[in-house]
């Protein structure tokens, strides 16, 4: 009821046509505003505003402002109740989540301003005298001086503060930089050092076109060659694909999208003339990158590096677009020893244009290229495993029986025995008369069961409240101190996510956890939810912390005694490097106000 409430206090306050006259340009006739309409091509005007709608007389298009933002900018529903809210100042107290406060408020638009600072000081760099030459490496790549300016590229300096200290003088505070991902913490003398240093600065932009992120390019093959921003409160990689922000509008126009692998192949086909494309950011395509992009066109091409990795990423996408039916994905092939930036450099557009029209549907490319991946005696297998769920998927019985009679072509298995595995009716039915006994499964790595400090420790940021912990502090010392093993550290660091986007984990329901895919992490939660009232305290942060050097100080000990069972065996050197080790540690025990129990025992 209270989104309702919003909903209609927007629609109340939105000025239509100012609205729609910032993409569109209205001129009056009889009285209305009219103009060409956005959806479709006319050359005479149609798109009419009246009071508190619109209407195109030529394609029908119909709707109010948050239709119009969500047509045009592929938001969701609350995230246009949000843009509108924000844009025309209408207080929404409605769409806030009861922990939001006006603190959270303030400290995330705090980031941006950090973000928006950073963007501007990069900038600055690259056009100082000693960036000449990074504005010379991007001539090299073929990028024009006005490209560079007009999408905001800039230059990280060397020195290892140098933007911590500019924003310091500016009045932002360290732990706001470090969320804001623009600096970094050192453990060794407790002060902050810039996140990026030496690199090309590639600024990432949100649907609105803030600044919440950057990506770092290195000059050469120094490596790791590319480095994004963590993420943070403001920049999610699973939600967010680099350029949408200038590419949503070619996009819902010419109605069709191309995703990358990397900014760098964007901006190459921005250059070249081809305003369609975005990338993924450090992570593989999710099911809302897609379902951001299939609001705005029914058709979207994936072009991945023409290597093995290229297809695997491309072959993880299949399940996904599978469940966004309205738009058809596309595959584009490109030649192994090219990725985007360096084919359309060779090619041109026109090339690029010739390698778009000749696309293979996504589930077609995705079946011959497991074909030619699996051995004849394997082919069974597949199609029972991958191929029958993947067409019991498309809903669309013409284009379901289509593949399904390519598949019968390629593998030389009767398309009627297809047909019946298929249907779901005869699925259950054919996989019940299988008499042979299934495959054993394939074994899984031991998994360590959590106990004491450990447990509490897990226990307490389970039970924990947004606002009650320092996460930046926590995700730190998970990442870098705690040697938990692999799957409660990503466990943990799943609490904090939780914890960032001001959601309860405690109050989640199970199937929020994308790490539960084994017995002992659901146990887990089961007793925590359980033992709820021995993680009651008013201390949080201050438990955490105790635990944590617990947690730490056995580490250590038991490092220590592996390396006393070993320093008898070793060579002369190897003894030498033992003792080393020894010393070292025993120093970090030291300087973190760790006792060394048991340490010589």
């Amino acid at each position: 009821m209270s989104v309702e409430v919003a909903k209609q206090r927007i629609l109340q306050r939105v000025p239509l046509a100012a609205l729609i006259g910032e993409t569109v340009a209205l001129t009056t006739r009889s009285g209305r505003q009219v103009g060409l309409c956005p959806f479709h091509g006319e050359k005479s005007p149609s798109f009419t505003i009246f009071d508190d709608h619109y209407f195109c007389f030529g394609c029908r298009a119909r709707g109010d402002a948050i239709t119009f933002v969500r047509e045009m900018q592929g938001l969701s529903f609350l995230e246009s109740l949000r843009y509108l809210a924000e844009k025309f100042g209408i207080d929404v107290p409605e769409l806030e989540h009861p922990t939001h406060d006006r603190q959270a408020r303030l400290t995330e638009a705090n980031l941006y301003k950090i973000c928006a600072e950073s963007l501007s000081f990069f900038r600055e760099r690259l056009h100082a005298s000693n960036g000449v030459f990074a504005l010379e490496y991007l001539e090299t790549r073929g990028f024009t001086r006005e490209f560079i300016d007009q999408h905001q590229f800039g230059l990280s300096p060397q020195e290892p503060q140098f933007l911590v200290n500019h924003l310091l003088r500016k009045g932002f505070a360290i732990k706001d930089m470090i969320t804001a991902s623009v600096a970094n913490s050192s453990q060794y003398d407790n002060k902050a050092y810039d996140f990026f240093n030496q690199r090309l600065m590639i600024p990432i932009f949100d649907m609105h076109g803030r600044a919440i992120a950057f990506g770092g390019r290195s000059f050469g093959d120094e490596q790791p060659k590319y480095k994004n921003s963590r993420e943070t409160p403001l920049f999610d990689k699973s939600q967010v694909l680099y350029g949408l922000h200038l590419a949503k509008e070619p996009i819902r126009r010419d109605r069709r999208a191309i995703v990358c692998e990397g900014y760098m192949d964007v901006l190459q086909l921005w250059q070249a003339g081809i305003p369609h494309a975005v990338a993924c950011l450090g992570t593989a395509l999710t099911i809302h990158h897609l379902r951001r992009l299939a609001a705005l066109t029914p058709r979207v091409y994936l072009i991945f590096d023409g290597d093995r990795a290229g297809r695997a990423a491309t072959l993880r996408t299949v399940s996904l677009a599978l469940e966004v039916p309205q738009s058809e994905f596309k595959v584009v092939v490109l030649p192994e020893e090219h990725d985007p930036d360096t084919f359309v450099k060779e090619y041109g557009v026109a090339g690029m244009e010739q390698q778009l029209e000749t696309a293979q549907n996504l589930l077609e490319f995705a079946i011959q290229a497991r074909l030619m991946e699996t051995h004849d005696l394997g082919v069974p297998d597949l199609i029972n495993k991958e191929f029958v769920p993947w067409l019991q998927s498309v809903e669309d019985p013409v284009r379901r029986q289509y593949l399904l009679v390519r598949i019968a072509e390629l593998t030389g298995v009767p398309a009627a025995d297809l047909e019946i595995r298929v249907k779901p009716e005869t699925a259950k039915r054919v996989a019940a008369s299988r008499v042979e006994a299934p495959p054993p499964p394939p074994p899984r790595p031991k998994v360590i069961e959590l106990k004491g400090a450990e447990l509490e420790f897990m226990g307490h940021l389970f039970h924990s409240r947004p606002g009650e912990i320092d996460l930046d502090g926590l995700e730190q010392m998970l990442k870098t101190q705690l040697e938990l093993d692999e799957l409660w550290l990503d466990f943990a660091l799943e609490l904090t996510k939780a914890l960032r986007r001001n959601l309860v984990p405690s109050e989640l329901n199970k199937s929020h956890w994308t790490t539960l895919v084994i017995p002992e992490a659901l146990t887990l939660i089961e007793r925590l939810e359980r033992d709820a009232p021995l993680y009651v305290t008013a201390a949080r942060q201050q438990q955490l912390e105790k635990l944590a050097k617990e947690v730490r100080r056995k580490a250590l000990k038991e490092s220590l005694a592996r390396l006393k069972q070993n320093l008898m065996r070793g060579t002369a050197e190897e003894q030498r490097e033992i003792l080393a080790a020894v010393a070292r540690i025993t120093k970090e025990l030291n300087a973190a106000g760790l006792e060394v129990r048991g340490a010589n025992s």
